[in-house]
Protein backbone atom coordinates (compact mmCIF):
# COMPACT_ATOMS: atom_id res chain seq x y z
CA UNK A 1 0.00 0.00 0.00
CA UNK A 2 1.31 3.46 -0.83
CA UNK A 3 1.48 6.20 1.73
CA UNK A 4 -0.79 9.25 1.62
CA UNK A 5 2.23 11.47 1.15
CA UNK A 6 3.35 9.50 -1.91
CA UNK A 7 -0.14 9.63 -3.44
CA UNK A 8 -0.35 13.43 -3.29
CA UNK A 9 3.24 14.15 -4.22
CA UNK A 10 3.35 16.03 -7.51
CA UNK A 11 5.88 14.74 -9.99
CA UNK A 12 8.55 17.29 -10.87
CA UNK A 13 8.21 18.71 -14.32
CA UNK A 14 11.01 18.21 -16.82
CA UNK A 15 11.52 21.98 -17.05
CA UNK A 16 11.93 22.27 -13.29
CA UNK A 17 14.45 19.42 -13.22
CA UNK A 18 16.44 20.94 -16.07
CA UNK A 19 16.47 24.36 -14.38
CA UNK A 20 17.67 22.79 -11.11
CA UNK A 21 20.46 20.91 -12.86
CA UNK A 22 21.52 23.99 -14.84
CA UNK A 23 21.54 26.15 -11.69
CA UNK A 24 23.69 23.61 -9.84
CA UNK A 25 26.06 23.36 -12.83
CA UNK A 26 26.38 27.16 -13.08
CA UNK A 27 27.13 27.45 -9.35
CA UNK A 28 29.74 24.68 -9.59
CA UNK A 29 31.38 26.49 -12.51
CA UNK A 30 31.30 29.78 -10.58
CA UNK A 31 32.95 28.04 -7.64
CA UNK A 32 35.67 26.55 -9.84
CA UNK A 33 36.20 29.91 -11.57
CA UNK A 34 36.55 31.68 -8.22
CA UNK A 35 39.12 29.11 -7.08
CA UNK A 36 41.18 29.34 -10.25
CA UNK A 37 41.07 33.15 -10.33
CA UNK A 38 41.99 33.39 -6.66
CA UNK A 39 44.95 31.05 -6.97
CA UNK A 40 46.22 32.94 -10.02
CA UNK A 41 45.97 36.22 -8.09
CA UNK A 42 47.80 34.72 -5.11
CA UNK A 43 50.54 33.56 -7.50
CA UNK A 44 50.69 37.09 -8.95
CA UNK A 45 51.05 38.49 -5.41
CA UNK A 46 53.89 36.06 -4.70
CA UNK A 47 55.59 37.07 -7.96
CA UNK A 48 55.19 40.74 -7.00
CA UNK A 49 56.74 40.01 -3.61
CA UNK A 50 59.77 38.46 -5.34
CA UNK A 51 60.27 40.92 -8.19
CA UNK A 52 58.75 44.20 -7.00
CA UNK A 53 60.42 47.25 -5.51
CA UNK A 54 60.88 46.74 -1.77
CA UNK A 55 60.41 49.75 0.51
CA UNK A 56 59.76 50.33 4.19
CA UNK A 57 56.20 51.02 5.24
CA UNK A 58 54.44 51.91 8.46
CA UNK A 59 51.29 50.26 9.80
CA UNK A 60 48.72 53.04 10.09
CA UNK A 61 45.62 50.96 10.84
CA UNK A 62 45.09 47.66 12.60
CA UNK A 63 41.65 46.06 12.80
CA UNK A 64 41.54 43.78 15.83
CA UNK A 65 38.04 42.43 15.21
CA UNK A 66 36.64 39.24 16.71
CA UNK A 67 35.76 37.83 13.29
CA UNK A 68 38.73 36.30 11.48
CA UNK A 69 37.61 37.76 8.14
CA UNK A 70 37.92 41.30 9.57
CA UNK A 71 41.51 41.07 10.82
CA UNK A 72 43.59 43.33 8.61
CA UNK A 73 46.14 46.13 8.49
CA UNK A 74 46.72 49.19 6.37
CA UNK A 75 50.31 50.14 5.61
CA UNK A 76 51.47 53.52 4.35
CA UNK A 77 54.55 53.66 2.14
CA UNK A 78 56.22 56.18 -0.15
CA UNK A 79 56.68 55.04 -3.75
CA UNK A 80 59.55 56.12 -6.01
CA UNK A 81 57.36 58.93 -7.40
CA UNK A 82 57.23 60.48 -3.89
CA UNK A 83 53.51 59.89 -3.40
CA UNK A 84 52.19 58.33 -0.19
CA UNK A 85 50.42 55.07 -1.02
CA UNK A 86 48.54 52.48 1.02
CA UNK A 87 48.58 48.70 0.95
CA UNK A 88 46.17 46.41 2.79
CA UNK A 89 46.79 42.92 4.11
CA UNK A 90 44.75 40.38 6.07
CA UNK A 91 46.14 38.92 9.28
CA UNK A 92 46.35 35.47 10.79
CA UNK A 93 45.26 35.03 14.40
CA UNK A 94 48.89 34.50 15.41
CA UNK A 95 49.99 37.89 14.07
CA UNK A 96 49.81 40.82 16.49
CA UNK A 97 51.14 43.97 14.81
CA UNK A 98 50.87 47.43 16.28
CA UNK A 99 50.29 50.84 14.78
CA UNK A 100 53.60 52.47 13.92
CA UNK A 101 55.38 49.16 13.33
CA UNK A 102 57.76 49.12 10.35
CA UNK A 103 57.09 46.47 7.67
CA UNK A 104 58.33 45.82 4.14
CA UNK A 105 56.10 46.54 1.16
CA UNK A 106 56.73 45.31 -2.37
CA UNK A 107 55.11 47.24 -5.21
CA UNK A 108 55.11 47.21 -8.99
CA UNK A 109 57.29 50.07 -10.22
CA UNK A 110 54.98 50.95 -13.14
CA UNK A 111 51.84 50.66 -10.97
CA UNK A 112 52.67 51.60 -7.37
CA UNK A 113 49.07 51.02 -6.28
CA UNK A 114 49.63 47.30 -6.79
CA UNK A 115 51.45 46.42 -3.60
CA UNK A 116 51.75 43.57 -1.12
CA UNK A 117 52.87 43.65 2.48
CA UNK A 118 55.59 41.06 2.97
CA UNK A 119 55.02 38.58 5.77
CA UNK A 120 51.24 38.99 5.71
CA UNK A 121 48.49 37.19 3.83
CA UNK A 122 47.02 37.88 0.43
CA UNK A 123 43.59 39.48 0.14
CA UNK A 124 42.84 37.11 -2.74
CA UNK A 125 42.74 33.89 -0.67
CA UNK A 126 39.19 34.60 0.48
CA UNK A 127 37.71 34.07 -3.01
CA UNK A 128 39.48 30.74 -3.32
CA UNK A 129 37.89 29.60 -0.08
CA UNK A 130 34.44 30.67 -1.24
CA UNK A 131 34.96 28.87 -4.54
CA UNK A 132 36.14 25.73 -2.77
CA UNK A 133 33.09 25.73 -0.51
CA UNK A 134 30.69 26.33 -3.41
CA UNK A 135 32.25 23.58 -5.46
CA UNK A 136 32.39 21.08 -2.58
CA UNK A 137 28.85 21.78 -1.38
CA UNK A 138 27.37 21.43 -4.86
CA UNK A 139 29.55 18.59 -6.15
CA UNK A 140 29.27 16.25 -3.16
CA UNK A 141 25.47 15.79 -3.34
CA UNK A 142 25.71 15.30 -7.10
CA UNK A 143 28.35 12.61 -6.73
CA UNK A 144 26.23 10.86 -4.09
CA UNK A 145 22.71 11.37 -5.47
CA UNK A 146 23.16 10.81 -9.20
CA UNK A 147 24.54 7.25 -8.93
CA UNK A 148 21.90 6.34 -6.35
CA UNK A 149 19.11 7.59 -8.66
CA UNK A 150 20.55 5.63 -11.59
CA UNK A 151 20.80 2.53 -9.42
CA UNK A 152 17.22 3.00 -8.16
CA UNK A 153 15.90 3.37 -11.73
CA UNK A 154 17.74 0.24 -12.79
CA UNK A 155 16.34 -1.64 -9.80
CA UNK A 156 12.75 -0.43 -10.37
CA UNK A 157 12.77 -1.03 -14.13
CA UNK A 158 10.38 -3.87 -15.09
CA UNK A 159 12.35 -6.87 -16.24
CA UNK A 160 11.28 -8.85 -19.25
CA UNK A 161 11.30 -12.59 -18.94
CA UNK A 162 10.96 -12.59 -15.21
CA UNK A 163 9.60 -16.10 -15.32
CA UNK A 164 5.95 -15.32 -14.63
CA UNK A 165 3.20 -15.83 -17.18
CA UNK A 166 -0.04 -13.92 -17.45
Amino acid sequence: MTSTRAMFKKPKSVVRRVVNVLLAAVLMLVGATLMITSYQQVDADEELARTGVHVAGTITYFSDARKASNLDITVEFVAADGVNRYAHAPLDHEQHPYIGEQVTVSYREQQPDQAVVLGYGSTNKFLGGVGLILTAVLTTPGVVLIPSKVWRRQRDKPRSGSGTRP
